[in-house]
């Protein structure tokens, strides 16, 4: 294993892992990344994961330049930070896509109180049941 090989292995485990834990967790930790946030977005998307992204392209980029190419480290890091660059913009595109799919109506119960309402399921009488209230969409 050369030098190489830690060097991009060790992007792509820790980019690609951080990475994956930011689109599953980071909602549930409240952003556990945001210590690395520098404080801006672009487009609506926080840096973060675009970092992460580039970083662990950045890693698979050098390990598929050395190994299946073989090619030297220079020419090797120069395709790592062109699929590195490619994965970034992935990740935007991406995570661009979840924010304009996000909702941005909140409403609460009270909202709903004096809507008018469907029964989705016959209700009993004296009973509960389920009824479907359309509301901001």
């Amino acid at each position: 294993m050369t030098t190489a090989d830690l060097v991009f292995g060790g992007c792509l485990l820790v980019g690609g892992g951080l990475l994956l834990l930011t689109l599953i967790f980071d909602d549930l930790f409240g952003g556990f990344l945001n210590a690395i946030h520098v404080g801006f977005d672009l487009g609506g998307v926080s840096p973060t994961p675009m970092l992460l992204g580039f970083l662990a392209m950045f890693g698979v980029g050098g390990l598929l330049g050395v190994h299946s190419f073989g090619l030297g480290v220079g020419l090797a890091t120069l395709v790592a930070v062109l699929v590195g660059s490619l994965g970034a913009g992935v990740v935007f595109g991406s995570f661009k896509a979840l924010r304009q799919a996000e909702s941005t109506s909140t409403f609460s119960l009270e909202d709903m109180v004096g809507s008018t309402g469907r029964v989705s399921v016959a209700i009993p009488a004296n009973r509960f049941g389920t009824v479907l209230i359309s509301f901001a969409g």
